[in-house]
């Protein structure tokens, strides 16, 4: 049975003590495929997805975390359940874990959306600009993914994280002291992995880029 904690249910470790951190993004949804932005809304997972699942739940069940956080959102919900439930330990569901609010172009495709007129800019310009029309500031998405990653850095000594590309992407940045401008250098695919080290927050990357279920690809 996974526990679901709420954010501050915990031990925090000593300073001067490493934190293990894995980074998940979640599996392949049936709107990455067609190219379709979703931050808030669901999709469903395809069957490449399903497969992912349940590769990604057993890695980072088998990595041995002492807790796993989780995006509220299903894709990335239903690895963390499953991850936790093999290896025992709570789940904590975090909203600023989210993907960044998309606005006007949820749901559309890159064409779509500028077909419609939705204003993109990903080149992230001023922190209060919005890179999608009606849809999250710089500023506030970076600032809810620092705020997460606080909370995570008092969580250890093994945190596993499973959330979304914008997210992973934001978090490595915070974590390697990179500017934020910097994250959207990292390809974070469907169902990758990254893992950090950190010391007093401050982060050494370990490993980038693992695929679990690499050979889901051909059907095994």
């Amino acid at each position: 049975m996974t526990d679901t904690i709420a954010i501050g249910a915990h031990a925090e470790p000593a300073r001067g003590m490493p934190v293990e951190v894995l980074l998940a993004r979640h599996p392949q949804v049936q709107a990455n495929v067609d190219g379709r932005f979703v931050g808030t809304g669901e999709s469903p997972f395809t069957e490449l997805g399903e497969r992912q699942c349940a590769a990604l739940a057993a890695h980072i069940a088998a990595w041995k975390p002492s807790s796993v956080h989780s995006s509220p959102r299903t894709r990335a919900r239903a690895v963390a359940d499953l991850a936790a439930s093999q290896a025992r330990v709570p789940v904590h569901v975090d909203d600023d874990l989210a993907e960044i609010d998309f606005g006007a172009a949820e749901g559309l495709t890159y064409d779509e959306a500028l077909a419609a007129g939705v204003t993109i800019d990903l080149l992230q310009g001023p922190p209060e600009s919005r890179p999608f029309h009606d849809g999250e500031t710089w500023r506030a998405f970076t600032d809810r993914i620092a705020l997460a990653a606080e909370r995570i850095e008092t969580c250890g000594p093994r945190i596993a994280v499973v959330a979304h590309g914008g997210v992973v992407r934001a978090l490595m940045a915070y974590w390697l002291g990179m500017p934020q401008s910097a994250a959207w250098r990292f390809a974070v695919p469907n169902a990758s992995v990254a893992t950090i080290t950190l010391w007093d927050g401050t982060g050494t990357l370990r490993t980038f880029g693992f695929e679990p279920c690499g050979e889901c690809e051909d059907g095994s």
